[in-house]
């Protein structure tokens, strides 16, 4: 039996040990709980068309079934909720954007997953007027914080869990003892020895949290809402709304900065009937090619990574976790959109 190391416990490292369980692999985990981390603050939402030109996400309908049968299964095995498919209605802000809607509501590519919207349901009491509507269907939202928390109880009770930080030589000499060790620690990454030339562009998001005055009619809300930023109803009248990207960041921690700026845009979207109780920061592992990060180091041949994974975490994890496990253990063939040989000359 193959015996793994993983590095890092986050989304990736998450779904990667699960996948090669899965497998009959013996996986160990070493996390050191360090600051800074993007998966435990995400929403973990995963939105099926994106960006100013409602573009549907790359591979999407080959990444959600994926994500949907993995979260699903994981929710029996641990016996805690962590996916819910949650529709997001989102603002149109002038006619022209929502004749550009409609107009991609009638591509037969996106039939199953934009639709026309004439009111904004249940948001309505807290939206300022003027807006147009649309609905993105096939959108979810993975809890993040209860599945990582879980599946760390998990590992913790099975005794494969070490709460190392990840220092490269600490790792080296726990590494003698297994097969591979593969990196999935997030933005630090872009500081590991093995893999020196990878082009990463990493970003601060940062997310506020919010309560409405209006508890009765905000629980009754359960779509995400967007525009320029996101609002997700996490429960109890609790509501996460991000994120912020920030290339160049002096800290770790939340800053007055991100949240003025977010606050600013909830302004923009909503009435003044809404109070921010909470503030977190994380850094995203994104890539300049927004492709992720998979592959083995050339450097030391037993070690890998599996990173990259940016603001779409939740929808990609699971497919290239189990990609990656085909790989180690049986020597499937990497796919090249994903291999950081894409960054090699000889590869």
């Amino acid at each position: 039996m193959k015996k793994i190391l993983i590095v890092g416990q986050g989304i990736a490292g998450t779904m990667l040990a699960w996948a090669l369980q899965r497998k009959n692999v013996a996986v160990h985990i070493a996390d050191g709980n360090l600051p800074g981390s993007s998966s435990p603050v995400a929403a973990g939402v995963i939105n099926p068309v994106t960006g100013k030109r409602f573009v549907k996400s790359w591979r999407f309908d080959e990444f959600f079934p994926a994500a949907q049968s993995a979260y699903q299964a994981l929710e029996q095995e641990l016996g805690v909720s962590v996916w819910m498919e949650q529709p997001v209605t989102r603002l149109l802000a002038t006619a022209e954007e929502a004749n550009n809607w409609s107009a991609r509501c009638a591509q037969p590519d996106y039939i199953d997953h934009l639709a026309e919207a004439g009111d904004a349901g249940a948001w309505a009491p807290f939206i300022r007027p003027g807006w147009h509507f649309g609905l993105i269907r096939k959108a979810a939202r993975v809890n993040f914080p209860v599945l990582l928390g879980t599946f760390r109880e998990k590992i913790m009770a099975e005794g494969v869990f070490f709460p190392e930080v990840s220092d490269f030589r600490q790792i080296e000499r726990l590494a003698k003892d297994y097969d591979h060790v593969v990196y999935c620690e997030g933005f630090r990454a872009a500081e590991n020895p093995y893999f020196p030339d990878l082009r990463w562009q990493l970003a601060k998001g940062e997310a506020l949290l919010i309560r409405f005055q209006d508890a009765h009619r905000a629980n009754r809300i359960v779509t995400m809402l967007k525009k320029t930023v996101t609002l997700v109803p996490l429960g109890d009248n609790l509501f996460w709304a991000g994120g912020s990207y920030q290339w160049y960041y002096p800290d770790l921690a939340p800053s007055e900065g991100e949240r003025n700026y977010i606050a600013g845009h909830l302004s923009e979207m909503l009435l003044p009937a809404f109070d921010i109780v909470g503030q977190t920061a994380g850094v995203r592992p994104t890539v300049k090619d927004r492709r992720p990060f998979i592959g083995q180091s050339q450097i030391n041949a037993k070690v890998f990574i599996f990173n990259g994974l940016g603001t779409k975490g939740a929808l990609l994890a699971p497919y290239w976790a189990n990609h990656l496990a085909d790989h180690l253990i049986h020597g499937a063939p990497l796919d090249p959109e994903s291999d950081i040989r894409r960054f090699s000359s000889t590869g």
